[in-house]
């Protein structure tokens, strides 16, 4: 067989002509109704499928049992500190020291920064 070799425009425009009117036909709309499964219907579907994974009957007996019984009073929550050992308190005030210094040294810093800017804006407009 010869094959014979097509313009790639003429491709392009029979297939242009092809789809000028895509409205869906009344075909294409029943078989998508028909296809649409209602929600009661797949409701009743699904329960009828899962009806043999109800619970027993002494399932909710037993549940609400365990409720009643986690009534009781709760342990006290251990403080948040009881993780730590004796030396890391010490370290954990060391730490909160330094970051007070810390804090103390960049608010110092920053103002004396910020005042020496001031100063040389004030005497740049002083000279202009």
């Amino acid at each position: 067989m010869v094959t014979r070799e097509q313009d790639p425009f003429s491709h392009l425009a029979a297939l242009a002509h092809a789809t000028e009117d895509l409205r869906p036909t009344d075909e294409l709309t029943e078989a998508v109704l028909l296809a649409i499964e209602p929600p009661n219907e797949r409701l009743a579907r699904i329960a009828r499928e899962t009806s043999d994974l109800a619970p027993s009957e002494d399932f909710a007996s037993s549940v609400m049992a365990k409720v009643g019984a986690g009534r009781g009073a709760r342990p006290a929550e251990p403080p948040w500190s009881s993780g730590v050992v004796r030396f890391g308190r010490f370290a954990l005030i060391g730490a909160a020291a330094a970051a007070v210094l810390g804090l103390w040294l960049s608010r110092t810093a920053e103002t004396g920064y910020d005042s020496a800017v001031l100063e040389s804006v004030a005497s740049v407009e002083v000279y202009e």
